[in-house]
């Protein structure tokens, strides 16, 4: 049996309001983000935004090893634990984690464009100078 938890968060990153939608399963972690404008989102814009473009969504998926687990946890505990976990070392929620891990290929991927459009560059125009230079030396 397959099973799949879901859920949405709403953040506020000055001056926009998002939502992040993440999927979990046995072996996946999906994760997809939305702008929800300036405004703060009702309930039922979001539920009629879901019901109409989550197919529209794009997913970014990470591999996981780890399987999911539903046991019941006494919720003073899950206090506990996430003021624990938050207070050694906040690097943002899994699927803010998984966003920025896009990003950064992002990023990668354009600067490695970048270097070869410019390596390309400075190749056109030494090639030029060669063609010009062997111009003027034939008397033309």
């Amino acid at each position: 049996m397959l099973t799949i938890k879901g859920s949405l968060t709403i953040i506020y990153e000055p001056p926009f309001y998002k939502g992040i939608f993440e999927e979990e399963t046995q072996d996946s972690y999906r994760v997809a983000e939305i702008n929800l404008g300036t405004s703060v989102p009702k309930t039922r814009h979001i539920y009629s935004y879901l019901l109409t473009h989550y197919k529209n969504l794009v997913f970014y998926e990470q591999h996981q090893q780890t399987s999911l687990s539903f046991t019941r946890v006494n919720p003073k505990r899950l206090q506990r634990l996430a003021r624990k976990t938050v207070k050694a070392d906040f690097k943002g929620t899994k699927a803010q984690q998984t966003l920025q891990h896009r990003y950064q290929g992002f990023k990668s991927d354009k600067r490695k464009q970048r270097s070869v459009l410019k390596k390309n560059k400075k190749q056109r125009q030494y090639e030029q100078k060669k063609i010009k230079q062997q111009q003027k030396h034939k008397g033309h």
